[in-house]
């Protein structure tokens, strides 16, 4: 006879999340600049993004691959391209969940919304990327 145990608790796998992420597309569309990040700190709970003109920040909460964004703030400077950054602020307010899929394109972080729509897509940047920008 076998006994099987389940155990539930909420430990955060936010360090799955951590490490510096190029934004690729947004609700499936490419992102125009591709210099924009997302980046997620276990230690202090905030994330960081950058869209092409702002540095943003909020906190984040992560249990069971259920997460939750704060609302992003920042310094608002006005720019050229502030409607790239109105899409991907706005678009952060719809992420319910993420994944990380590891295949031939590289390791990847897919951040969800409650109908499991893809709406960030990133690719996870190497150590030697992230110094370079």
């Amino acid at each position: 006879m076998v006994n099987a145990c389940t155990f539930t608790y909420n430990k955060p796998y936010s360090r799955h999340l951590s490490g510096n992420w190029q934004i690729r597309t947004l609700n499936g569309e490419p992102t125009p600049d591709m210099s924009a990040r997302i980046r997620f700190d276990p230690k202090t709970q905030q994330y960081f993004a950058y869209f092409g003109c702002n540095q943003l920040s909020g906190t984040y909460r992560d249990i069971h691959h259920t997460l939750h964004l704060s609302r992003p703030s920042g310094i608002n400077k006005l720019c050229a391209n502030i409607e790239d950054e109105r899409t991907g602020t706005g678009t952060l307010g719809f992420v319910e969940s993420w994944r990380i899929i590891n295949d031939n394109f590289g390791v990847r972080l897919q951040l969800l919304d409650k109908s499991n729509y893809v709406r960030v897509e990133a690719r996870l940047l190497q150590e030697t990327e992230n110094k370079k920008k």
